[in-house]
């Protein structure tokens, strides 16, 4: 089974985590996560 990477940039105000942005992941942060 193949899953998706994603790249994610986050804040925290409060209780709340609220999502910045969201992309796929390159293929170079691909690699770096899997090792």
């Amino acid at each position: 089974m193949q899953g998706r990477l994603f790249i994610v940039s986050h804040t925290e105000r409060g209780d709340a985590i609220r999502i910045i942005s969201a992309r796929p992941a390159t293929v170079s942060e691909r690699k770096r996560h899997e090792n």
